[in-house]
């Protein structure tokens, strides 16, 4: 069967969003009854995803498909990590190539060396990026040789040790990232707050070498581990599309292992057993939860590490969730660990631009607290952190009325401006969108974020257009509501849903949809009138659109409303329109101009068309 392409009905949801003291959300429910019962006409017609034809937005992060494969040791009584590694990639056809290298001012990453082909190369160390000048000639694909030392912090830092607490992240060199244009990117400003890093995604091969007896936890898993000479052992890891690699270990730490449906293995590490139990008690909770709303996660193995007091608060990594264990203090770990179990999706399985689109994945996250909460607790439980929303974004909108969403990370004024915004403002737009279309077109749009987007890095533009999959139709609303101001609230949706078109019986599939504008049925003029048997050309003469078939020839001019049929003029109700570089024309076209029987049924989201000799 081919694939489902679909007309439209305009629909401006006329939502009044209120966010006021008492949080008050209005949205329209009749959408989701219409959003039922669409989905269900096009499960009975077509038994396939009638949208599955319209292709991903590209990511951010042009991906140049690179294979890392290092060698490193730890070498715990020096602090220190030593390594040898290749990176292969596809050629960026640019005059140079880029390294990224996330260490501390105060605590350099040595870059010791970088060779081709044996052939040692010169580079350029500046503070976050590495350069060096593209030895790749005319080759697809090349490889980097690169030796690199790292000294370990003794501090809870976010790379760092502590307590004999390893947490090792970004800490080694990895490929600098591209926009689709092909420019690098330059690493974002590092702040006291936040996540700036820029990554891109990769495969990983990885053999660590440490002291005999350290407990790991991974990006990859536990690996394989295998003992060596003088009281050391080494792991195996090995993990496919991984946004970094990262480690956490210690040889204090015991590790429990849970699966989860259907595939998932979870490692949870702390230096307490009794807090294991603790830790699996939210873990059985919040995994069930979030692959209900997000789908399945698309990796084999994640962890959990529990790091000593004093450390850095909460943490994301590839495939890692990290929390301090201050956090049991006033029970916080039951809203922070929900937090950084949910960036696995979100961050993690499905990036963005962390110092300009930081909202995305934290306001999921904390939306994903709400929903933990709810699940585990009730109602009342979720509904105050929702409040607790609602407030902070009223203090938003007092506080810094000329803020956005969609502000760079090293723009905020304050911590608490950067908390309020990204954090509960971030929830509460999700939120917004989920009370709109109900929980059940909420969960397909998340989960066609996951189908599309894995292994991505995205913004508000890819949101919209898997909002649009998910609903049956296209869909406005991440775009506009992460430029408004905060003064503004809350635009509802704009949304056309699709309605499928047929032909003499017969479904078929423009390219571009029809759609239903000002109570008008536009179709598609050239796709659907060749499928139908009719001449469409250019008339450089008369200036105008010549169609020809079935005893008539009709010319018509872009944007305008009359016809010319024979030497009649014949108004259309409504003019010609153009979307997407493509011509529309009112049903009335096929009907009046062109003499073909047309019957449009709002209420099955049907047009059909039946040709017929002109005049009979």
């Amino acid at each position: 069967m081919r694939k489902l392409q679909k007309t439209s009905l305009l629909v401006c949801l006329t939502i009044l969003v209120l966010f006021g003291s008492a949080g008050v959300i209005a949205y329209w429910p009749a959408i989701s009854q219409f959003l039922a019962a669409s989905q269900t006409a096009v499960s009975e017609q077509t038994g396939v995803d009638p949208f599955s034809y319209d292709p991903p937005l590209p990511s951010y992060v042009k991906d140049l498909h690179p294979a890392y494969k290092i060698q490193a040791e730890l070498h715990s009584s020096e602090a220190k990590i030593s390594g040898k590694m290749t990176v292969e990639f596809d050629n960026p056809k640019t005059k140079d190539v880029r390294l990224y290298v996330y260490d501390y001012i105060w605590n350099k990453m040595s870059v010791k060396s970088i060779r081709y082909k044996e052939r040692a190369l010169p580079f350029n160390r500046e503070i976050s990026v590495v350069k060096l000048d593209n030895p790749f000639g005319n080759e697809l694909r090349g490889e980097l040789t690169i030796e690199f030392e790292n000294p370990v912090p003794r501090r809870g830092t976010r790379f760092g040790v502590k307590d004999d607490i390893w947490t090792l992240t970004t800490w080694y060199p990895m490929l600098a990232a591209q926009n689709q244009q092909g420019n690098w990117y330059d690493p974002p400003q590092r702040i006291d707050f936040g996540d700036p890093f820029i990554y891109h995604y990769g495969d990983y091969d990885v053999s660590f070498v440490s002291p005999r007896g350290y407990q790991w936890v991974s990006s990859a898993g536990r690996g394989q581990i295998r003992e060596l000479e003088g009281s050391k052992q080494e792991i195996h890891y090995h993990g496919k599309k991984l946004l970094n690699f990262a480690l956490v270990g210690s040889p204090l730490y015991h590790i429990e292992t849970i699966t989860f449906p259907p595939n998932l293995t979870v490692d949870i590490a702390s230096v307490d057993k009794g807090n294991i139990e603790r830790i699996k008690a939210i873990a059985e909770s919040v995994f069930p939860t979030y692959t209900d709303w997000y789908g399945a996660l698309p990796y084999p193995h994640v962890s959990i590490a529990e790091t000593s007091t004093g450390t850095t608060y909460a943490m994301e990594y590839a495939n890692l969730a990290i929390f301090k264990r201050d956090m049991y203090q006033r029970n916080l770990i039951d809203h922070w660990l929900p937090h950084e179990i949910a960036h696995l999706w979100w961050y993690n399985s499905v990036a963005t631009l962390e110092a300009s689109h930081g909202w995305l994945d934290e306001g999921l996250v904390e939306l994903s607290v709400y929903h933990y909460l709810q699940n585990r607790y009730g109602d009342q439980s979720a509904s105050t952190l929702l409040s607790e929303y609602t407030r902070d974004n009223q203090r938003l909108r007092e506080k810094y009325p000329a803020g956005k969403l969609d502000k760079p990370l090293q723009t905020f004024a304050t911590e608490e401006e950067f908390h309020w915004t990204w954090y509960s403002k971030g929830a509460l737009l999700f939120d917004n969108l989920r009370r709109q279309i109900g929980d059940d077109s909420y969960k397909r749009f998340l989960k066609r974020v996951q189908q599309n987007y894995h292994g991505s890095v995205i913004g508000a533009e890819h949101l919209d257009q898997a909002l649009g999959q998910a609903l049956q139709g296209e869909a406005k609303y991440f775009v506009t509501n992460t430029k408004n101001p905060h003064t503004q609230g809350f635009a509802p949706v704009y949304f056309e849903p699709y309605i499928t078109t047929v032909i003499n019986g017969m479904s078929f599939y423009p390219t571009i949809p029809a759609r239903v504008t000002k109570n008008t049925v536009y179709i598609p003029l050239r796709e659907v009138g060749e499928r139908m048997g009719l001449g469409i050309s250019w008339d450089k003469e008369k200036q105008m659109i010549r169609v020809k078939g079935y005893g008539r020839e009709v010319f018509i001019k872009e944007r305008e409303q009359m016809a010319m049929v024979g030497e009649k003029r014949l108004d259309l109700g409504q003019p010609l329109l153009e979307i997407k570089e493509r011509t529309m024309v009112p049903l009335s076209f096929f009907d009046q101009a062109l003499g073909f029987e047309t019957i449009y049924e709002p209420e099955e989201k049907t047009v059909k068309i039946y040709t017929r000799a002109a005049g009979n």
